[in-house]
């Protein structure tokens, strides 16, 4: 009896542990509207390819480098197979980035960049203040502005301003206005604060001035690279917002 006991304990010890499985990952949600699409980051030194191998049912519409993630349309059992991964980092509902709404006393705003006081407020749009700057005004620096778009031929530019790429299938130009709002303000000859630079216009807002932040960041990945292509000193502005994005904030920061 001792013998079959002992034996019996022995297999129970050489039987392989179950462990529970660990809990899916949450998706983040997206403080408004979404595309329908899902964003995916994943782990720093994961074969992408190899996680695309597991995904069925589903579309892998923008594969990025400026973050280390992808995406698409992803079917159910893809997302469950995401969210049970050890490989994935987070996963994040795409959403929907709207302009910012602006000024238009844009004169008195201007003025106040360059004055150390503050300035009364009367007659604020009476054209009346002054602008002090550097006489360079940003000449030799390019200037992307992510956003609707620019009116590239606009007298205000003088020439300084061309059309960098699109992304979101919208048509190359600015039929909203804010995009050439933003530009005007960072570069127009009359109400610019660097009246010398170069404007290149990069399009991830419609004309509705809404765009995907899966777009948004394809906008971010071709800034990047077109900027280190270029050799010059270069800024990237975004006058846009909506719901909290992780992956958008990485790769801002990227």
């Amino acid at each position: 009896m001792q013998f079959f006991a002992a034996v019996f304990a022995a297999i129970a010890l050489a039987a392989p542990v179950l462990a529970s499985p660990a809990p899916l990952r949450t998706v983040e949600k997206f403080n408004g509207k979404t595309s329908g699409k899902f964003i995916v980051k994943l782990k720093e030194g994961v074969v992408k390819s190899k996680v695309f191998a597991q995904l069925k049912n589903s579309n892998v519409t923008h594969d990025w480098s400026v973050i280390h993630g992808f995406a698409g349309h992803l079917s159910d059992e893809a997302l469950h197979t995401l969210r049970a991964s050890p490989d994935v980092e987070y996963i994040t509902e795409d959403g929907i980035a709207t302009t910012f709404a602006t000024q238009t006393n844009a004169p008195w705003g201007l003025a106040r960049i360059s004055q150390p006081g503050r300035l009364t407020n009367q007659n604020a749009d009476a054209l009346t203040f002054s602008y002090t700057y550097d006489d360079s005004a940003g000449a030799g620096v390019d200037v992307y502005v992510v956003d609707t778009g620019v009116y590239t031929g606009h007298s205000t530019f003088g020439g300084r301003a061309r059309w960098g790429a699109t992304f979101g299938g919208y048509p190359d130009a600015d039929g909203n206005g804010h995009g050439t709002h933003v530009a005007g303000t960072v570069g127009g000859s009359q109400y610019g604060v660097a009246k010398a630079v170069s404007i290149i216009a990069v399009k991830v807002l419609g004309d509705d001035g809404s765009g995907a932040i899966t777009g948004i960041i394809d906008g971010l990945q071709w800034v990047s690279s077109a900027a280190a292509a270029s050799g010059r000193p270069s800024i990237a502005t975004l006058s846009l917002g909506g719901g909290a994005s992780t992956p958008l904030d990485n790769a801002v920061t990227t």
